[in-house]
């Protein structure tokens, strides 16, 4: 299996960018359309929508760190037919956090991988801006 990691150090609090990564009305904001169904608790259901996929909160400590699996539903061949970890980690440095993601569990012959890889940095790069300017990367997707 494949994993890919991507650090990143945001002018905001970890309680900005937590925001951003759980909030209903921002999520799609900086991840191009796509949102989240779910409580966030560790051991709730969460499904996503644009693209269409469900999942589990494995782990939730507020602030800190976030762990999720999820697999698209509509296309559950392109990642071997099992789903992916993503992985939220969130640490503070004076005004700035330092935001750590890990994408694990990728088949590396499989389309999501072909997807995914180049798609993170966009979206990371979004996040940032985001949080940063107060309007998401106009990508055009």
């Amino acid at each position: 299996m494949t994993t890919l990691a991507f650090d990143l150090y945001i002018r905001a609090t970890p309680e900005q960018v937590w925001q951003a990564l759980t909030d209903p009305e921002l999520v799609p904001r900086w991840r191009f359309g796509m949102s989240f169904e779910t409580d966030w608790r560790t051991g709730s259901p969460l499904t996503s929508h644009a693209p269409d996929g469900s999942g589990t909160v494995t782990q939730c400590l507020p602030g800190r760190r976030l762990v999720y699996d999820w697999i698209q539903t509509d296309q559950a061949e392109s990642n071997g037919g099992h789903s992916s970890t993503v992985m939220y980690e969130l640490g503070a440095m004076g005004e700035i956090t330092q935001l750590s993601v890990v994408h694990s569990n990728l088949d590396p012959e499989g389309l999501f991988l072909k997807v995914v890889q180049p798609g993170w940095p966009m979206l990371l790069s979004s996040l940032k801006t985001l949080l940063e300017t107060g309007r998401p990367l106009p990508f055009h997707t």
